[in-house]
């Protein structure tokens, strides 16, 4: 019969019928030898099985740890109302009061409501068995499992990861609580190559690793785990633009550090043999010390330090002339030979520059002179190649001949060593 009932057509037949009916029973006359139409009111009966049960208890401080799910319930009246009943399915329920009981099992007498007044109501079993467990807030901290943790971007690696909160709370039976073994989020590592962030669901564990119907508060938490780029140690070249102010020089640069550590893509780290930080000697006006930033390659992630610390030490700027410093041609093919028309020899006076205490027991030998051949201006003979000086650090040196003018030819290489002698 459950299957007719849940026949809509079937159900809107009998809708219709009673309708008919009752309308009849309303418009009828009160005539005692009338006959009826609607069929005598027997007595019948109906099951309603499955009918779940209701517990109410304070669930701030306890929860059901064992209870029936469902029972069954007997209708027993009129025909008519148990047939209006299967129609109209009003909202009944079966339930146990317990809002004003503690902690142990209680054997309660299950109640109803919402059934139709004139019918019997039998509930099988009448009388249940509940349990009430007080409930306990207790803390847990909750771990991080890193999946595929070794398959992150070739070269990277994984850093400390942090979880926030680092606890979260759980508040159930003591029997749930024992149950428990580990809370954990997870993140997966796969292809990393970049800091990993987002919020995760707090997952609760037993001993089998299985996963446990349990609430946690928070449900979820944040993750942070670092990716570290691959690092090299570099050395720092310091380099000098701009112009010192007049008559001031420099009498010793110190940095510290002179190496720093820099981390990027594999590919972008093995190119870099060393970093360059510039000196703004503008910025020079008295000795002291200046933090100059140093700027981060083109696809390097970070350079540590960022600055260094450059002391620098100055005093007043004097001058010395250094007589007959000899210049030197480099590069030369030695099947080559060739006479120097200008200067008449191969020497220059030189000025200096810088403070006193650097000048003092400079000597010709600490200084050079250089005209590379590979530098020379035309293809034939004669070449003009330049003069390059160089000397020790913080001192500015100014050469008397800036160029020299050679004659060259190609020759035996005896013959290139004598005229080298002549000359």
């Amino acid at each position: 019969m459950d299957k007719l009932f849940n026949n809509k057509w079937f159900v809107r037949f009998i809708s219709l019928l009673l309708a008919g009916m009752l309308y009849a029973m309303v418009n009828m006359d009160n005539v005692s030898n009338t006959p009826s139409v609607l069929p005598d009111d027997e007595e019948g009966s109906y099951t309603v099985r499955d009918v779940e049960v209701e517990v109410y208890y304070n669930e701030e401080e306890y929860e059901v740890t064992d209870a029936p799910q469902t029972v069954s319930v007997e209708l027993t009246g009129p025909q008519t109302s148990i047939m209006l009943f299967q129609l109209s399915r009003p909202s009944y329920e079966v339930y146990a009061d317990l809002e004003d009981s503690g902690a142990g099992t209680h054997n309660v007498r299950l109640q109803q409501r919402n059934f139709p007044a004139d019918l019997e109501v039998s509930i099988t079993p009448r009388v249940a068995a509940i349990e009430l467990q007080e409930q306990e807030t207790v803390s847990y901290p909750v771990e991080l499992d890193i999946n595929n943790e070794t398959e992150v971007e070739e070269g990277y690696s994984l850093g400390k990861a942090e979880v926030s909160p680092g606890e979260v709370n759980i508040q159930a039976p003591q029997d749930v609580h024992e149950n428990i073994d580990r809370v954990a989020v997870s993140v997966d590592a796969a292809g990393a190559s970049e800091k990993l962030e987002n919020e995760s669901q707090v997952t609760v564990y037993d001993e089998q690793g299985n996963e446990l119907d349990v609430t946690t508060a928070p449900e979820m938490v944040n993750v942070s785990v670092p990716v570290e780029s691959p690092e090299a140690e570099v050395p720092i070249s310091l380099s000098r633009e701009g112009d010192l102010p007049d008559n001031v020089s420099i009498v010793s640069l110190n940095m510290e550090p002179t190496r720093v550590s820099v981390s990027g893509p594999p590919d972008v780290i093995g190119e870099i043999n060393t970093l360059e930080a510039v000196l703004d000697l503008s910025r020079v006006q008295e000795s002291g010390t200046l933090e100059i930033p140093l700027e981060a390659p083109e696809s390097v992630k970070q350079v540590e330090p960022q600055n260094i610390a450059v002391e620098v030490e100055v005093g007043e700027e004097e001058e010395r002339t250094l007589e007959n410093v000899p210049i030197t041609i480099e590069n030369m093919p030695d099947s080559y030979s060739y006479t120097v028309t200008q200067p008449d020899e191969l020497t220059s006076d030189v000025t200096v520059y810088g403070a006193a205490s650097v000048l003092d027991g400079l000597s010709e030998s600490d200084l050079t002179l250089t005209a590379d051949w590979e530098n020379r201006e035309g293809g034939s003979s004669p070449s003009v190649i330049s003069v390059q000086p160089s000397g020790p650090p913080n001192v500015q040196i100014e050469p008397g001949v800036e160029e020299i003018t050679l004659e060259w030819s190609e020759e035996s290489s005896q013959n290139n060593q004598d005229t080298n002698a002549d000359n």
